[in-house]
C-alpha cells in the first residue's frame, strides 16, 4: 500500500497564499497612499484655482466700476463742453448787441468837450514815459472836427469826416488809437475841401480801423 504525504506541499501553498496576501495589502496601501497624495494635490490646486477665480471676479468688478466711472466722467465733460459752448454763444450775442452801442458812445466821448479815449491813467503815463509826444490834447476844441459817415462790417469800420486843419484830423486819430475799443487806426486819405455851410476851407478825411468788442 503506497502512502503520499502532502504536508510539505500544503505548507508551500499556504506560504504562497500568504505572500500573495501581503503583496495585495502592500498594493492596496500604495494605491491608498497615492490616492491620498493625489487628493491633497487636487485639493491644493482646487484651492488655488478658487482663489484665482475670486481674484478674477473682483478684478472684473473693479474694471466694470472703472468703466462706469469713466462713462460718467465722459458725460460730465460733454456737459461741461456744451455749457462752455452755450456761454460762448451767449457772450457773443451780448457782445453783438452791446458792442455797437459802446462804439458809438466811445465816439461821442472822443468828440465831446472834456472827453477823451477810454484809457487808464497808468497806461497813458506809461506811453508818455516811452514817448513824450504820445497822448492827446485834453483842451482840444472838439467843434473843429465832425463826422459825416461811419460804417462797420465784420468789426472793420470806415469813418469819413471833416476837420478845420490837418492837426485837428491828427488829434482825432490819436484819440482813436489810444481808445481801448479801436485798433489798427489808419488814415486813408485827406483832401482840401470847402465847408458847404460856412464856405470855409476845411480838410476832408477818410480813415479805417477795427473795433474791439
Amino acid at each position: 500500500m503506497i502512502r503520499i504525504t502532502l504536508l510539505p506541499e500544503a505548507k508551500r501553498v499556504a506560504a504562497a497564499s500568504g505572500s500573495t496576501q501581503v503583496w495585495a495589502i502592500i498594493y492596496m496601501l500604495s494605491i491608498s497612499a497615492w490616492a491620498g497624495v493625489l487628493t491633497l494635490v487636487y485639493l491644493s490646486f482646487k484651492s488655488t484655482l478658487d482663489e484665482q477665480v475670486v481674484a478674477n471676479n473682483e478684478l472684473d468688478q473693479q474694471i466694470t466700476q472703472a468703466k462706469a466711472k469713466t462713462a460718467d466722467i465722459a458725460k460730465v465733460e460733454a456737459d461741461l463742453a456744451k455749457s462752455r459752448q452755450l456761454d460762448d454763444v451767449v457772450s457773443k450775442l451780448q457782445s453783438a448787441r452791446q458792442g455797437p452801442a459802446r462804439v458809438l458812445m466811445e465816439l461821442s466821448k472822443l468828440l465831446s468837450e472834456g472827453g477823451g479815449p477810454s484809457i487808464t491813467p497808468e497806461h497813458l503815463e506809461e506811453l508818455r514815459r516811452d514817448n513824450p509826444l504820445a497822448g492827446f490834447s485834453a483842451g482840444w476844441d472838439v467843434r473843429r472836427l465832425w463826422l459825416t459817415s461811419f460804417t462797420e462790417d465784420k468789426r472793420r469800420c470806415v469813418i469819413h469826416g471833416f476837420g478845420k486843419t490837418n492837426e485837428d484830423v491828427a488829434e482825432f486819430l490819436r484819440r482813436l488809437a489810444l481808445s481801448q475799443l479801436f485798433a489798427k487806426v489808419t488814415l486813408q486819405a485827406t483832401a482840401a475841401a470847402v465847408d458847404p455851410g460856412s464856405k470855409q476851407a476845411v480838410v476832408s478825411f477818410d480813415l479805417s480801423c477795427q473795433v474791439k468788442y
